[in-house]
């Protein structure tokens, strides 16, 4: 497989002991899907069709449940961890593709909505999230995000490479800005969202949440 976003690509034959190795668009390694251009829509797409399977069997497990705690850990410790698994390498940047998670997370509180019959305007869950206080996904892979920047900071995340990749800010003179992190200007969205630059510019935004 060949990692490339060229629209035209050279692709060599590799052998191994005389027989030719097969080449394909997709992998699926430690829990991921790769496809050539590194575009995390497939994985989004498979997470997604694994947690509504996983979904359906909780509605049908819980069905007569009438406690909110049960329903809300049952749906943390089956459902939101497929969705959360490894987050922060693949965290999407587009709507189409942040939406297409929390309509997993909506699915789930629509069905304890009428479960524990709380009242809500049609396709407003907020009452729901907020009885059962579950935040947003979006919220949590930003929140996932810090806690990885922290670890790898304070040393609890043993990673000299990706530690090399922060790029603290130590300016010459006293300044307005006090941002703690030196982000580079890039010409395209793919490059500017790499994880370890994503998380350092949210950590200019929000310097508060740093250890």
């Amino acid at each position: 497989m060949s990692f490339t976003r060229k629209h035209v690509v050279i692709n060599w034959s590799y052998s191994l002991n005389n027989s030719v190795i097969s080449r394909v668009e997709m992998i699926v390694d430690l829990g991921f899907k790769f496809n050539s251009s590194l575009d995390p829509g497939p994985h989004i797409t498979m997470i997604c069709c694994k947690a509504y399977k996983m979904l359906g069997f909780l509605k049908r497990l819980a069905h007569d449940f009438k406690l909110g705690l049960s329903l809300k850990i049952l749906f943390c410790s089956l459902v939101r961890p497929i969705l959360e698994y490894g987050a922060v390498l693949w965290n999407p940047q587009t709507a189409g593709h942040s939406r297409q998670l929390e309509m997993v997370q909506r699915k789930f509180l629509s069905f304890a909505g009428f479960i524990l019959n709380i009242h809500h305007q049609p396709h407003d869950y907020v009452p729901v999230s907020e009885f059962l206080n579950i935040d947003t996904l979006s919220n949590r892979r930003i929140t996932l995000g810090f806690k990885f920047l922290n670890g790898l900071i304070s040393g609890n995340i043993d990673s000299p490479y990706l530690l090399s990749l922060i790029n603290f800010r130590v300016p010459q003179r006293n300044s307005r800005n006090n941002a703690p992190f030196y982000v580079p200007s890039y010409t395209s969205n793919y490059l500017a969202n790499e994880p370890i630059t994503r998380i350092m510019s949210l950590a200019n935004a929000d310097a508060s949440r740093l250890c």
